[in-house]
This record gives structure tokens, sequence and C-alpha cells, in this order.
């Protein structure tokens, strides 16, 4: 075979893993088929690709940081904690939905938005309920419920742990 079009061909390959069009153990067989048992060429773009994940993965930590920073240590009204608190939740699933493929930065996307949200959730029931524990608790059960469900839907142990942790810790607050 011509060796322009096995490298054509093992780039398409390549870019049919990355986009998951088919699973990737066919891939890996055709990888090897085209390539004769050798390692495949690097994918070029892979590079570029994870320096521009590790940067959106910086920047939405910080950008987590800035939002609970806000909430916490600074004195703006709660109405106003929640405004913003709002607009990062949008903002998390915008790009819960843009990085749905990339595996780490989905599920770093994906913890921000779960935090922000209970953070959003506590700010709400203290503005509409103040010193109503039981919805409180109330809420809380339904965020740990969740994150269970999250966590068996796309196979996320770390949900499905952190959802059946909050149970437990809320039902030991609510019995003590």
């Amino acid at each position: 075979m011509d060796e322009t079009r096995k490298k054509i061909i093992i780039q398409e390959i390549n870019s049919w893993k990355e986009s998951h069009m088919i699973p990737e153990q066919y891939c890996n067989y055709l990888l090897a088929l085209y390539c004769q048992g050798e390692l495949p060429p690097a994918y070029s773009n892979k590079t570029g690709s994870d320096k521009k994940d590790i940067l959106s993965g910086l920047i939405m930590g910080a950008f987590f940081v800035f939002i609970v920073f806000l909430n916490y240590f600074t004195e703006i009204p709660i109405r106003m904690q929640i405004v913003v608190t709002t607009i990062s939740i949008i903002i998390f699933g915008f790009l819960v939905r843009r990085f749905i493929n990339k595996k780490i930065v989905f599920q770093l996307t994906l913890i921000g938005m779960a935090l922000l949200m209970l953070l959003f959730t506590v700010k709400l029931t203290e503005l509409i309920a103040p010193g109503r524990e039981s919805i409180l608790n109330t809420c809380l059960f339904i965020h740990c419920g969740l994150w269970i469900l999250i966590g068996k839907k796309l196979k996320l142990l770390y949900f499905s742990i952190s959802g059946c942790l909050g149970v437990i810790i809320t039902l030991y607050f609510l019995l003590i």
C-alpha cells in the first residue's frame, strides 16, 4: 500500500478513536492492522488538545475558587450571592456540554457544577426559609440522591460515594 495513503488512513482511525465514532477496541484493531503490528505514529494534534484541556481545567478551577471566595469571604448581600452563583452554574452547564468528550475536563466541570448547585441551594434555603433546618435537610437529601443517580448513569464512582456519604452525614446531624 502507498505510504501516504496508509498515513491518511491511520490519521482517520485516530480521529475516529478520539471522537468515539467507533469503539476503541475496533480502532486499536484497525491501527494494529494498518501499522502491521508496530506502534502507530503519534497523533500530532493530541498534545495541543491536551494543553488546551489543562488550560481549560485551570481556568475553571480558578473561576470556581473565585465564586466560593465571593460567596463565603466577602460581605455582599445574599441575593447578589445567589445571582452570581446562578450565573456561574449556567456557565458551568455550558462547559459541561462543551467538554462532554474530554474525560478529565468534563469530570472537573461536572464536579464544579454539582458543588455550585449545592452552594446555590443552601444560599436559597437561607434566603427563603431562614432557620428551618427541615427544608435544608430535604434539599440536601435531594442533592445526594441526584449525585447517586449521576454516579450510576455516568459510571462515576466518586459521585455515588459522595451522594451516599452526604446522606449518611445528613442523617447523622438530623438524628443528633
